[in-house]
C-alpha cells in the first residue's frame, strides 16, 4: 500500500500487510498528516473505497447552517480544499473517476482529464523489476510481512532520496520539495544513523 505525492513524486509512506481495515487506517493517517497542512488537496485512490471510509473519518466537517442551502443538502462534507476520488478499472480502455462523499460547497472539483494515479502506477511497476521480494508468486528476502516492510522501506528511501527522476529534471524528489540539495550515494543512505 503506497501514497505519492503527485507534482514532487515523494513517496510518502509504504506499508506491506494483510488487506485489513487497520492496514488502511494506519496508511491512510500517516499520508493524511503529512498531506493535511496543504491548503489544496486532491486525494486519488486506485479503486480502493477503504482509503477513503478512513479519510472521511479525520477530514470531514460539519457545515454551520449559514454555510449550506437547502439546494445542496449536506451538512457533513470534506474540509475545504480537500477532493477525494477513485478510478474505477472501466471496460476496453474507458477510466471511470468516481467522486466519494459530498465536496465542500466552496472547493471547486477538479476536471477528471486532470485526475489519474499515473505516477503511482509507475512506481509500482518500477517496484517490481528492482525489488524481488515485491515480484509476485516471489518471497525473496521477505518470508513475513516484516521482511516485506524492510525491502520496500529501503525502496522507498532509494525512490526519494538517491535516484533523480527525469521528469524531476534529474532530481530527486526529497530535492523536489526541498529537503536536501543533491542526491544522495547509496554508501551516505546506508550509512544514516537514526540517533
Amino acid at each position: 500500500m503506497t501514497f505519492i505525492e503527485h507534482r514532487s513524486r515523494y513517496w510518502i509512506v509504504a506499508k506491506a500487510g494483510l488487506k485489513t481495515t487497520e492496514l488502511f487506517a494506519k496508511a491512510t493517517k500517516t499520508a493524511w498528516q503529512w498531506a493535511k497542512a496543504s491548503q489544496y488537496i486532491r486525494w486519488f485512490t486506485d479503486g480502493e473505497r477503504r482509503y477513503a471510509q478512513q479519510l472521511w473519518q479525520m477530514a470531514s466537517v460539519r457545515l454551520t447552517s449559514t454555510e449550506v442551502s437547502h439546494e445542496y443538502g449536506h451538512r457533513k462534507v470534506w474540509r475545504h480544499g480537500l477532493e477525494v476520488a477513485i478510478k474505477i478499472k472501466g471496460s476496453q480502455g474507458n477510466r471511470r473517476v468516481a467522486w466519494l462523499k459530498p465536496e465542500h460547497p466552496y472547493t471547486a472539483i477538479s476536471d477528471k482529464s486532470d485526475v489519474h494515479a499515473n505516477h503511482n502506477e509507475a512506481n509500482n511497476s518500477a517496484l517490481r523489476r528492482r525489488c524481488s521480494a515485491y515480484r509476485r508468486r516471489q518471497n525473496l528476502y521477505a518470508k513475513n510481512t516484516e521482511g516485506l516492510q524492510r525491502a520496500v522501506t529501503v525502496q522507498r528511501l532509494v525512490h526519494n532520496w538517491v535516484r533523480p527522476h527525469g521528469g524531476l529534471g534529474k532530481k530527486t524528489p526529497a530535492m523536489a520539495i526541498g529537503l536536501y540539495h543533491r542526491p544522495l550515494s547509496m554508501l551516505e543512505l546506508l550509512s544514516w544513523s537514526l540517533d
